[in-house]
C-alpha cells in the first residue's frame, strides 16, 4: 500500500456537533461539516444551510467555488444574472448548481417555514463576495433577521 492514503480517514460530521463559525449572511445560517478545518480537506466543503421563514441574501457570488445544492425542506426561489434578472424555484429533493462567480440571490418565499440546504462547493474555505451596488435589483425580505453574533 502506498503512503498517499497514510494518516487518511472517513470522517463523519454528526448532526449535533456542525459548527456556525464561518461566515454568515442576515437570516441564512450556516452550519459546518466540513471545510479546510479537515485535515485531509483538498477540494470541497460541506455545510447544512438553515433560511429563516421570509429571509433573502443580498446579491452575491462565491468566487471560484461551484455550489451544488439539495433542498432537504421547504421552498427556494434563486435570482441570478448582472442584475438578477432570472429566477427560478426549487423544492424537497431538488438540486441546484450554481456555477462559480455566477452572481444570485437566495429567497425563502414563505415567511411560516424555515428552508433547509445540504449544500456542498468546491473550495475548503468559505468565500462570499456580496455586492452592495446591485441592492437596486435584489428581492426584499418579507421578515428583516440580523447577522447570527
Amino acid at each position: 500500500m502506498s503512503d498517499t492514503f497514510a494518516g487518511k480517514q472517513v470522517r463523519i460530521a454528526r448532526h449535533g456537533t456542525l459548527d456556525d463559525d464561518t461566515v454568515q449572511t442576515p437570516g441564512l445560517i450556516r452550519n459546518v461539516a466540513f471545510d479546510g478545518r479537515n485535515p485531509d480537506a483538498e477540494h470541497l466543503s460541506a455545510f447544512l444551510s438553515v433560511v429563516r421563514p421570509g429571509a433573502v441574501t443580498a446579491a452575491h457570488h462565491h468566487g471560484d467555488q461551484e455550489t451544488v445544492l439539495y433542498v432537504v425542506s421547504g421552498r427556494s426561489r434563486f435570482r441570478w444574472g448582472e442584475r438578477l434578472e432570472h429566477a427560478a424555484e426549487a423544492g424537497p429533493g431538488d438540486f441546484v448548481f450554481v456555477p462559480s462567480h455566477l452572481i444570485h440571490q437566495e429567497i425563502n418565499a414563505s415567511t411560516e417555514f424555515e428552508t433547509v440546504w445540504a449544500v456542498v462547493r468546491s473550495g475548503v474555505n468559505p468565500v462570499v463576495v456580496n455586492l452592495p451596488e446591485l441592492d437596486a435589483y435584489i428581492e426584499h425580505a418579507a421578515i428583516e433577521y440580523t447577522t447570527p453574533q
